[in-house]
């Protein structure tokens, strides 16, 4: 339903789930040289490609394999390197460093419980995306990676596997996460976080943000310093009071907060000038939660689906670019509807269930 309203968000790095399936790619000629090598189902890298000017390297459904060799560092020139699978695989060798050029990093499915220290050596990384269906732990190093720019963190985790993350350190982002100022994207997702460090309000190059399927209950006062985010996804988190911290954040185009227990919005949306998004269907929504919501007068879409709204109260008038509206759900009659429809005539409407 969503995709009716916003096209796609374009990123550069999609993140792997253990229940998604890897596209099947026809297994490569490895006797013919090429810049871009898929190795499938090995368990061991040919010893003949590391003479060849490889710059992207992917090795997938090989979980037999149990390790990376040194020679490695012999591909001057790799840029890329991505690994699904590798279950055996525990660290990287420390000759891993000394690729200079390699700007993405991707490892799926790995199943360690801590992130390879040699990642955090590699100084000219812009692009880390590290994703398994287990718990591990959000290093501090994570801090010396200060040329990301996309970086995507999951542990594939739901509420049902907490106690594999209480009491463990790394838990949540580590405060170092403010030395990476050049980062445009942030993705940390399905990781059972429950808060976020004070120091995120220092990457004022975000844009967008993904912290869906967490368990925040609260933003810190300094998230109101990601000045230039466009897009945030706080969707299937805990939080019971909508996040004043964004009212600062005049420049936010599109906010997921659906699948949350929003009953109460503090005063002030009226900062959010540049909101055409809102997403905030299954919360707790009540009628006096909407006069808050009418202050978002550039708003385009909104879907309230699934609260505990039953009439519009005054002021739904202003909301005058308003294109459509999603109210099934609720318990609103039809009169009331009506009434709404005439205050507001080119705004659709959409009173039926929605996948």
């Amino acid at each position: 339903m969503k995709n009716i309203l916003f096209s796609a968000l374009l990123i550069s790095f999609v993140f792997t789930q253990a229940q998604e399936r890897i596209p099947e790619i026809p297994k490569q000629d490895l006797s013919k040289e090429s810049d871009r090598v898929v190795l499938s189902e090995i368990t061991a890298f040919p010893e003949h490609i590391f003479t060849w000017n490889i710059k992207s390297l992917t090795v997938i459904e090989s979980d037999q394999l149990t390790s990376i060799p040194g020679k490695i560092s012999r591909l001057k020139n790799l840029e890329s390197f991505m690994l699904t699978g590798g279950h055996k695989i525990k660290d990287f060798p420390k000759e891993f460093a000394s690729l200079k050029q390699l700007k993405k990093l991707a490892l799926h499915n790995m199943l360690t419980e801590k992130m390879s220290p040699v990642i955090f050596n590699l100084k000219s990384l812009e692009d880390l995306e590290y994703s398994q269906s287990s718990y591990f732990d959000f290093s501090e190093d994570i801090g010396k990676l200060k040329m990301l720019k996309r970086l995507g963190l999951s542990r594939g985790l739901d509420i049902r596997s907490l106690k594999s993350a209480e009491g463990k350190p790394g838990r949540n982002l580590p405060p170092s996460i403010k030395n990476l100022k050049s980062l445009e994207t942030l993705s940390v997702s399905g990781s059972l976080m429950s808060e976020l460090p004070e120091e995120i309000g220092f990457l004022n190059m975000v844009n967008d943000v993904w912290f869906s399927e967490n368990l925040l209950k609260a933003l810190p006062n300094g998230f109101s310093g990601l000045q230039n985010l466009k897009t945030l996804h706080l969707d299937n988190n805990a939080f019971k009071v909508f996040p004043k911290e964004l009212y600062k954040i005049s420049g936010l185009k599109r906010l997921d907060i659906y699948k949350n227990q929003i009953s109460q919005i503090p005063p002030g949306m009226i900062g959010m000038t540049g909101l055409t998004g809102l997403f905030i269907d299954r919360n707790e929504l009540t009628n006096e939660c909407l006069t808050e919501i009418y202050n978002l007068e550039n708003l385009e879409g909104l879907d309230i689906r699934n609260n505990k709204i039953t009439a519009f109260p005054p002021g739904l008038e202003k909301m005058k670019k308003l294109k459509v509206i999603y109210i099934s759900g609720n318990n609103i009659p039809y009169q009331e509807i009506s009434r709404a429809q005439s205050l507001l005539p080119k705004t659709k409407f959409v009173t039926q269930e929605m996948p």
